[in-house]
């Protein structure tokens, strides 16, 4: 048994510190890889929450626009609404 350590171990000992490194490597790289995918994810998230509270709004002030114009249309008013500096909701 010992010639066998004695053949074997001239490569284990060359080959292990290259296939630790690889391991390492490896590992490292998917912890990238993973972290980007959440992110992404986590953004298109974002994207998607931003888009829905933006559309909200805009059917807010559309509706709250209507509702003026509609009354004021009644009273002489050309249905402009006041106070509106163009900012967007967030």
């Amino acid at each position: 048994m010992a010639a066998f350590w004695d053949a074997v171990m001239p490569y284990v000992q060359v080959l292990l510190p290259t296939i630790v490194l690889a391991l390492l490597f490896w590992f490292v790289m998917r912890g990238i890889f993973n972290a980007d995918r959440r992110e992404r994810e986590a953004e298109a998230r974002a994207d998607a929450q931003y888009a829905e509270r933006l559309a909200a709004a805009k059917a807010r002030r559309q509706g709250a626009e209507g509702a003026a114009g509609s009354a004021g249309a009644s009273e002489g008013n050309d249905g402009a609404s006041e106070g509106n500096d163009g900012a967007q909701a967030p």
